[in-house]
C-alpha cells in the first residue's frame, strides 16, 4: 500500500460513475484498500457484477499510477479526509436513509455534527429582508450552541453561515461538487473562515467533479439529512429549496417555515407549506422550543456574582427586559408594550437572556428574572 492513501482509493471509486446502491454494497463488504488491491491484481471491482463500460474506462483510468499520485497529493494539500458507510465515524443522522451517501470527503472538523444541528435553506436571490431574517436567526441558534447546516450557495445558505459565525458556534456546508473545486467563488473566503473557526465542509462527490446542475437536488438529501429539523427561510414553489423540503418530510424530519413577505413571489413556497401544516416560526427561540431545547441551554447565572457579571454586559435592550422582569413576570405582548422594542428585536434579546440564564421561559409562554430568584 505504500504511495496510495485510503482517501486517494475512495476517491477513485466515487469517480468510477457507480450508482449509490453499488458503491454502499462494496464498502459494506469490503476495506477500500482490499479493493484496492484486489482490482490491482483482477482487474475486477465488483466481483460477479458488470459494470457499464464508462465506469470500466473510469477505473482503469483513475488507477493509473499518474493519476493515482497526483490526486493523492492534491488530497493531502487540501487536507482532504474520507469516512464510508461502514465507519463508526459515519454521521449517525445519516446511517439509516436508504439512499446515504456511500462516502463522504470532508475538510475540517466532523465533530461539530455531534451537536444539535439545524439545516437552513432558502432562495439564491433571497430579498433583504429574508437575508437579516437569516442570520439573526442563525445567529441566535449559534449562540445557543446549535450548529447550523446549509449548502454554501448564495443567498439564504451564505447567511446562514455568516450568521451561525457571528454567534460562535461552528457551522457546516454540503457541497455539491468536489472538495477542490471553489463554488461558488465568491464565497471562497466564507469557506475558509468556516473551516478557521472550526466548521466542516463535506461532499459526497471525488475531486475533479465539477457542479453541474443535477448534483444539487441530489445533493440536498445530505443537507436536511444531517439536521435535527429543516428550516425554510424563503422560496418559490418550484425550487431546489423545495425538493429539500421533500428530502426532509421523507426522512421523518420536522420542517420550519418562516412567513416571509405576505407578497413577495419569493416567499410562495413559504405560505404553500404554510397552508399545508408546516411549522410557523419568527424566531430561534420558537424553534429551540419546539424542538425542547430550550431546557438544555448553557445556565450560567447560578450565584449573585456572575449573574452581576452578566449584567455588567447587558445591551441597552437586555437591560429595559430585565428591569421589566425584575418587577415580575410578564408575557411577550405585555414586555414589548413595556420597552417599546419591535417585536423581532424583543424576541431575540429574550432568547440572549435565556442562553445567558438570566430569565426563564414559564407555562403560557412568560417569563420571569432568574436574578430577582438568587
Amino acid at each position: 500500500m505504500i504511495g496510495i492513501s485510503r482517501e486517494a482509493i475512495l476517491n477513485w471509486i466515487a469517480g468510477a460513475g457507480l450508482s449509490p446502491d453499488q458503491m454502499r454494497e462494496l464498502l459494506r463488504e469490503e476495506e477500500p484498500e482490499s479493493v484496492w488491491e484486489r482490482f490491482q491484481k483482477t482487474g475486477v471491482l465488483i466481483p460477479e457484477k458488470k459494470l457499464a463500460v464508462r465506469s470500466e474506462k473510469a477505473l482503469r483510468a483513475g488507477a493509473d499510477g499518474k493519476v493515482i499520485a497526483a490526486n493523492r497529493e492534491r488530497i493531502e494539500r487540501l487536507g482532504i479526509r474520507a469516512v464510508t458507510c461502514s465507519d463508526s465515524q459515519y454521521p449517525a443522522r445519516l446511517r439509516d436513509l436508504p439512499d446515504a451517501p456511500a462516502v463522504l470527503f470532508y475538510q475540517g472538523n466532523p465533530e461539530v455534527l455531534k451537536n444539535s444541528t439545524v439545516s437552513i435553506v432558502g432562495s439564491r436571490s433571497a430579498g433583504y429582508k429574508g437575508l437579516e431574517a437569516t442570520r439573526r436567526i442563525a445567529e441566535n441558534l449559534s449562540r445557543a450552541g446549535i450548529t447550523v447546516i446549509s449548502g454554501l450557495a448564495y443567498g439564504i445558505d451564505a447567511a446562514a453561515h455568516q450568521g451561525c459565525l457571528k454567534g460562535g458556534s461552528p457551522t457546516v456546508a454540503v457541497l455539491g461538487c468536489g472538495l477542490d473545486q471553489e463554488y461558488p467563488a465568491e464565497n471562497a473566503p466564507l469557506r475558509r473562515r468556516m473551516i478557521e473557526a472550526g466548521g466542516l465542509v463535506i461532499s459526497e462527490h471525488p475531486l475533479g467533479d465539477k457542479p453541474l446542475g443535477w448534483h444539487f437536488p441530489w445533493r440536498n438529501r445530505i443537507v436536511s439529512g444531517l439536521g435535527d429539523c429543516l428550516v425554510l427561510m424563503e422560496a418559490r414553489i418550484r425550487s431546489g429549496s423545495m425538493t429539500t423540503v421533500q428530502h426532509a418530510l421523507n426522512q421523518g424530519k420536522d420542517v420550519f417555515v418562516y412567513p416571509g413577505e405576505a407578497d413577495s413571489p419569493r416567499c410562495e413556497g413559504n405560505h404553500q407549506l404554510l397552508r399545508e401544516g408546516a411549522i410557523y416560526f419568527t424566531t430561534a427561540e420558537d424553534l429551540m422550543e419546539d424542538m425542547g431545547w430550550l431546557d438544555k441551554l448553557p445556565d450560567v447565572g447560578h450565584n449573585n456574582e456572575s449573574s452581576a457579571q452578566s449584567g455588567a454586559q447587558l445591551s441597552a435592550a437586555e437591560r429595559l427586559v430585565m428591569n421589566q422582569l425584575d418587577k415580575g413576570e410578564l408575557g411577550f405582548e405585555q414586555l414589548c408594550d413595556r420597552t417599546n422594542l419591535p417585536a423581532a428585536m424583543l424576541s431575540a434579546t429574550i432568547s440572549m437572556l435565556q442562553i445567558r440564564g438570566l430569565i426563564r421561559l414559564l407555562p403560557g409562554k412568560r417569563y420571569e428574572s432568574v436574578t430577582e430568584k438568587q
